[in-house]
């Protein structure tokens, strides 16, 4: 069961974000105004103002208004095409013209199939991975290491106290359908992200506004630091949309990324081409169809035979199978998933104390666990190598079974009940019972569906103990959240949680978090088992597929099949 603590218990309590202000803000020059710092037209697409002139004349019969703007294009050297492109289509060119297609195609194996391409509304991590880097485009780039890099903003100044943002958008860039991609959509795509509540809307609560200074320039200031901000802008929270664009999102998608959607319908592949437009880099190879298995041996199958050319992730059995292959590379990729024992810290629960807790962290063989589970790395605290502020903390409580029945000697314990989502296995809920009862502690295993889960572990918190999985990146920060599930709180963990989140640089913000994770871990709200890292496969002439993240996150277009 995957779980955003945040979330399970803390949206009923939320305020609404404060409202941004209209595009229309009289304070931010029109775009095309001189104040705007517009390139010279000739060299850039047409801005959305000028394609709604051109159409609204035409539309409207207004001959002279069309033959002056015919003109001023070919004043321009726009010259003949977007003359005819106008009269043709009844619509601004689509410029700069398209480059020559790159050739090679690959049919990479999925496991989890978007129910829609609506990016905006769709809960889960599907439809991002199919689209997020490819089509669509997010204010601030993803590295590879999880950190924030340039992309549509090429740089970004933040102010001493942290409270204001200053983004500087890079030159020319559009969207697939040719329109141009200015501040105005930074702009718009934001608050629409707020109004309507969209995926990644949570992660924006400290935003109290946002203008374009320009047509490349958009400042955002906040009602507190968010040291984090540039890192939640490379993803749903940052994902720019075309104002103007009309587009059915549930089965289309216009970003402005490397590759467009070709053809969808649910239940079928994804099939992505390049975006020979495209204002970047552009995507080495010409077609990507995305094909969902709900079989993980029938996909390894097809990756063996050639059906599909790599498989992301696949399961450690066959992993292991696949290695085997001649011409299959198979490999371990890092991800942010962690599977988490929490424990209930209520007052009237054997928990509360301390003690207990870290008798059993000590008393749970870990690397049994991810020995069994076979796509796994001992973790020891809240925050993966892939996040700001990771220190290894698996030191800490080093298994020692003495110790642990020692420990929890002094206390008279009944049966714990272990409650937990039947989707993570009977296995390691055993391995855990078998580890507590060797140091003492008696435990019950409860394996419910993950509906009985979230009523009776998050919302009724009728559990000692629950096996959980935390998918996100940068959640550290919700074993202190407003009541969380595990019911635990600490002041001074919590204070030091709420110094990182003020810290006003990035090194500041991770030294900060380093020393909130180290004690947390050691007061131990929670045994943090392992986190996750998946396995693909690969045909060996396949080249630059990505190496993390690739659960959520599949930026395709550095793909090359030799």
């Amino acid at each position: 069961m995957v779980v955003d603590m945040r979330r399970a218990q803390s949206d009923q309590h939320s305020t609404a974000p404060q409202a941004f202000p209209p595009v229309s803000d009289p304070g931010v020059p029109p775009v095309g105004s001189p104040s705007s710092g517009l390139p010279d037209p000739s060299q850039q697409p047409l801005s959305r103002r000028a394609r709604r002139q051109s159409e609204h004349a035409l539309a409207t019969g207004g001959i002279k208004s069309v033959v002056v703007f015919l003109v001023a294009l070919l004043v321009f050297g726009c010259g003949g095409y977007a003359a005819y492109s106008m009269i043709v289509n009844r619509s601004a060119p689509s410029l700069p013209i398209p480059g020559a297609a790159p050739g090679g195609s690959i049919t990479i194996g999925l496991t989890t199939a978007p129910e829609s391409l609506d990016i905006r509304k769709q809960d889960g991590d599907a439809v991002a991975q199919a689209l997020l880097g490819n089509v669509y485009e997010t204010l601030v780039q993803r590295g590879e290491d999880n950190t924030a890099q340039p992309g549509i903003a090429k740089s970004w100044d933040v102010s001493d106290d942290g409270l204001s943002y200053t983004f500087h958008l890079a030159d020319g860039v559009t969207f697939s359908n040719g329109d141009q991609l200015n501040a105005d959509d930074v702009v718009y795509s934001l608050q629409q992200i707020l109004q309507k509540q969209y995926v990644g809307a949570s992660d924006l609560t400290n935003l109290s506004s946002v203008k374009a200074t320009g047509s490349s320039t958009v400042v955002i200031k906040l009602s507190q630091p968010m040291p984090q901000l540039p890192w939640v802008l490379s993803g749903r929270a940052g994902i720019i949309y075309d104002e103007t664009a009309k587009v059915n999102y549930t089965t289309n998608a216009v970003g402005s990324g490397p590759f467009t959607v070709e053809s969808w319908k649910k239940g079928e592949p994804i099939t992505l081409k390049a975006n020979t437009s495209y204002w970047g880099t552009k995507a080495k190879i010409g077609t990507v169809t995305l094909k969902y298995f709900d079989d993980a041996t029938a996909a390894a199958s097809e990756l063996k035979s050639g059906d599909i050319q790599a498989l992301m992730p696949t399961d450690a059995t066959n992993a292991n199978d696949l290695k085997t292959q001649d011409g299959i590379t198979v490999a371990q990729t890092e991800s942010t998933r962690k599977v988490v024992l929490g424990f209930n810290s209520s007052a009237d629960s054997l928990f509360s104390d301390a003690r207990v807790r870290q008798s059993a962290r000590m008393a749970i063989d870990k690397n049994a666990i991810v020995q069994a589970n076979g796509a796994a790395e001992t973790l020891g605290g809240p925050i993966p190598k892939l996040d700001p502020g990771y220190e290894d903390l698996t030191g800490l409580y080093p298994l020692d079974q003495a110790k642990a029945k020692s420990l929890v000697s002094y206390f008279r314990l009944r049966t714990m009940k272990l409650v937990y989502p039947s989707s993570l296995g009977e296995q390691i809920g055993q391995t855990i019972k078998n580890d507590l009862a060797a140091a003492g502690i008696p435990v019950e295993v409860s394996m419910v569906d993950d509906a009985t889960w979230q009523q009776t572990v998050v919302q009724d918190k009728q559990f000692d103990l629950t096996i959980y999985t935390m998918d996100s990146s940068h959640d550290a920060g919700d074993f202190v959240a407003r009541d969380n599930f595990l019911q635990y709180t600490n002041a001074e963990v919590e204070s030091l949680y709420a110094q990182a989140q003020g810290a006003t640089t990035s090194d500041d913000y991770a030294n900060r978090l380093r020393e909130y994770a180290h004690k947390l871990s050691e007061d131990s709200p929670a045994d943090w088992l392992y986190v996750e890292r998946p396995w693909v496969a690969y045909k060996s002439t396949v080249k630059g597929l990505p190496t993390a993240m690739v659960d959520c996150y599949l930026p395709l277009a550095n793909v090359t099949v030799g």
